[in-house]
């Protein structure tokens, strides 16, 4: 008799738990995560399957970097004591001043900042999409495979 390879349960995209959490506040931020994150887990995985892993993931990149897009804008913020949100802003400040320049190299940084965020999101979407394709054996014109 033979039996065939039982599939292990699909990995949950939950976030890692710490070793040990010592304080109060930090038990019952860990329990309302958990109590948040367990369903939409649940229900994320019911309804979209593995692309579930997919979304989950990217939307925590997108969020981890755009706290890391904030990083500019604050040291701007607390070092000179102004918000540069634009390149119009920048123009607005004299010719002669740093804050000038500082202000073109906090935009630039956002900019480029945005445009990693951008590719990465897109990078990894198109691999994991084009992953699946070739696990479901899809996309081929012409094929017998569903």
């Amino acid at each position: 008799m033979s039996q065939s390879p039982q599939k292990p349960p699909p990995q949950t995209p939950s976030p890692q738990k710490p070793q040990t959490i010592k304080t109060t506040w930090g038990k019952r931020t860990e329990k309302v995560l958990e109590n948040i994150f367990e369903p939409l887990d649940l229900i994320g995985e019911r309804i979209m399957g593995e692309l579930w892993r997919t979304l989950y993931l990217t939307v925590q990149d997108a969020i981890a970097l755009s706290f890391i897009l904030q990083i500019p804008s604050a040291i701007g913020q607390w070092v000179l004591g102004k918000d540069f949100s634009g390149f119009d802003v920048c123009l607005q400040e004299n010719v002669l001043s740093p804050n000038r320049y500082a202000c073109f190299v906090i935009v630039s940084s956002n900019f480029l900042l945005w445009i990693v965020l951008a590719g990465r999101i897109l990078g990894r979407f198109l691999a994991d999409i084009s992953g699946l394709r070739q696990k479901k054996g899809g996309g081929k014109s012409g094929s017998k495979q569903p």
